[in-house]
C-alpha cells in the first residue's frame, strides 16, 4: 500500500475549506455529509456563504483539516502556504505532491461509509472501483448500518467481551434481524437482536472450491465465504492471490500435500473440521480447484456428517477446464474430440484396486477423446506406455500445463511418445496438468496466430 487508508471522526471539529470552481464546490458538498463544522474560503468570490478572501491564520489555528481546491497550480501552491501555518493536517485536491493526505473516493451508506484509495496516483482508477462497489453495496446497507448503530450501546452494555461481542455481530448482520432492518423497522430489527444475544453459536463447514489459482476465477459465493470464515484450512494448490481474499483476523491452516510428502493425513484433516466446527467456527475448507474432482471432498463430507456436523459445499473452477481455457484449448470441439475424460495418475496409497495400470485403457485409448490427466507428472510413462499400446497413437498432442491460470504458468506442447522424456528433462515444480488429444495441438494454432499478431504490430511500430 502506498498509504494507510484512515476512518477520521469530524463530529464537533473544524473543517476549513478553501479553493474556487467545481473542485471546492465537489468538496463542499462531501463535507457538508459530515458532522464536521465547516469554514470556507473563497477568494475568487464564487462560493455561496463563503468568505470571499484568503484566511489569516488565526482563522485556521482550531483547524482538525484543510482542504485546499483550485485547478490553478498557482493558486493550489498559495493556499497550501497559507495552510501550512496552522499544523492541520493538509488536502491539495489533483495535487498529491503539495497533500499530507489524499481523500478517497467514497460509497456513502450512512454511518457505513467505504474508501478506495490509490495513494493520490489513480484518482479515475479509485473512482471506477468505487462505482463498482456501489453497485455490490445496495442502498438499503444504509438502514443496516443505522441498525448496527443503535444495536452497538446496547451490546457494548450486555457483552462487554470484544470477542462476545463480535460473535454476535457477526450471527446478527446474517439473521433476520438484518433483513428487517433493511425494510427500515430500526427499532425492531434491534429486539430482535438483543433477542439473539443468547442463542447458541453452533460451527458449519463450508467445502469451499478455490479454483486452479487466478483468484479471478473464484466464486462469488466463495469469495463471501472467505471473508465470513473463523478457521480457513488450506492446502499447497490454493493460490497466494486468493489467501489475500480471505478474512484477515481468521484462524489459518495449512494441510497442503504434495506427493510423497503428506505434511497432514487425511484423518488428521478431518479431525481438525470437526474440532473446529464444535467450537462453534465457520470453517472454511478451501481446497483447489473444485472439491469434488480429485480433491477428496466425498471423503471430507463423509467424515464431517457421520460427526454430526452441518457441511455445505461450493463448487469451482476445476483444474482442467481453468488451465484448458488458459491455454485456448478445448476440451471437446465437433471437428476434433466428441469426448473427455478426466483421471488422476496418484493412486490411493497402498490400495491395488486404484492402481492407475487398472484403467481402462482401451476406453481412454479411443481417438478423437481428450483424456485430461491430474497428478501424472510421476507416472507419465507408464501412462504414455500404456495409451500407445492400446491403440493410441505416438504423435498425439499432448500439453503440459504446469501453475495453470497463475502469473507462473508455464506450457510446453510435446507428443505423446515425448511426454515423460520432457517431464524427467525438466521436472515441473508447481501443479501440474496434462491434456492429451488432438485438441492438444490447437494451441500450437493460438500460438502461431499470437506470433502473426506480435510481428504485425512489431513491423508497424
Amino acid at each position: 500500500m502506498l498509504a494507510l487508508p484512515l476512518s477520521w471522526p469530524l463530529e464537533n471539529r473544524q473543517v476549513v475549506l478553501i479553493g474556487a470552481g467545481a473542485w471546492a464546490i465537489r468538496k463542499l458538498t462531501l463535507l457538508n455529509r459530515t458532522p464536521a463544522k465547516i469554514t470556507v474560503f473563497a477568494p475568487l468570490a464564487d462560493l455561496a456563504d463563503a468568505h470571499a478572501r484568503w484566511p489569516e491564520a488565526s482563522e485556521l489555528a482550531e483547524a482538525a483539516l484543510i482542504i485546499v481546491a483550485f485547478e490553478d497550480r498557482a493558486m493550489a501552491e498559495k493556499g497550501a502556504a497559507l495552510a501550512r501555518t496552522s499544523r492541520a493536517p493538509l488536502n491539495v485536491v489533483d495535487f498529491p505532491d503539495l497533500s499530507d493526505f489524499h481523500v478517497p473516493a467514497i460509497i456513502d451508506r450512512g454511518t457505513l461509509s467505504i474508501g478506495v484509495a490509490t495513494g493520490g496516483t489513480a484518482p479515475v482508477l479509485a473512482r471506477e472501483t468505487r462505482r463498482k462497489i456501489e453497485a455490490a453495496v445496495p442502498p438499503s446497507e444504509t438502514e443496516v448500518a443505522a441498525f448496527a448503530t443503535a444495536l452497538s450501546p446496547r451490546l457494548r452494555e450486555l457483552l462487554p467481551n470484544t470477542d462476545d461481542r463480535r460473535r454476535v455481530w457477526e450471527n446478527v448482520l446474517q439473521s433476520p434481524a438484518a433483513e428487517l432492518a433493511r425494510t427500515g423497522k430500526i427499532d425492531e430489527a434491534v429486539e430482535l437482536a438483543l433477542a439473539l444475544v443468547n442463542v447458541p453459536r453452533t460451527g458449519v463447514v463450508h467445502l469451499v472450491g478455490a479454483g486452479p489459482g487466478d483468484p479471478e476465477l473464484l466464486t462469488l459465493k466463495a469469495l463471501r465465504l472467505l471473508s465470513e470464515a473463523d478457521v480457513i484450512v488450506y492446502d499447497r494448490l490454493v493460490g497466494d492471490g486468493v489467501m489475500d481474499l480471505a478474512r484477515r483476523d481468521a484462524d489459518r491452516f495449512y494441510v497442503g500435500k504434495a506427493r510423497s510428502n503428506h505434511s497432514v493425513p487425511q484423518e488428521q484433516i478431518h479431525e481438525l473440521l470437526v474440532e473446529q466446527a464444535r467450537l462453534g467456527k465457520r470453517v472454511v475448507r478451501l481446497k483447489g480447484g473444485d472439491p469434488f474432482v480429485f480433491g477428496r471432498g466425498g471423503e471430507e463430507v463423509e467424515a464431517l456428517r457421520a460427526a454430526g456436523i452441518e457441511v455445505h459445499i461450493t463448487p469451482g473452477v476445476t483444474a482442467a477446464l481453468g488451465c484448458a481455457a488458459s491455454a485456448a484449448v478445448p476440451l471437446t470441439h465437433r471437428d476434433h474430440a466428441q469426448s473427455v475424460t478426466f483421471i488422476t495418475g496418484h493412486a490411493k496409497d497402498g490400495d491395488p484396486d486404484n492402481n492407475p495400470l487398472l484403467l481402462d485403457w482401451s476406453a481412454l485409448s479411443a481417438p478423437h477423446h481428450t483424456l485430461v490427466v491430474y497428478m501424472g507428472v510421476a507416472t507419465s510413462k507408464i501412462l504414455s506406455e500404456k495409451l500407445m499400446a492400446h491403440g493410441r497413437m505416438p504423435d498425439t498432442p499432448a500439453l503440459i500445463i504446469e501453475n495453470g491460470t497463475r502469473p507462473n504458468e508455464r506450457r510446453t506442447l510435446v507428443s505423446l511418445s515425448t511426454l515423460a522424456d520432457t517431464v524427467a528433462a525438466n521436472p515441473p515444480k508447481g501443479p501440474t496438468l496434462v491434456i492429451i488429444g488432438e485438441v492438444a495441438a490447437l494451441y500450437k494454432d493460438q500460438n502461431a496466430i499470437a506470433g502473426v499478431v506480435e510481428e504485425a504490430v512489431r513491423l508497424n511500430a
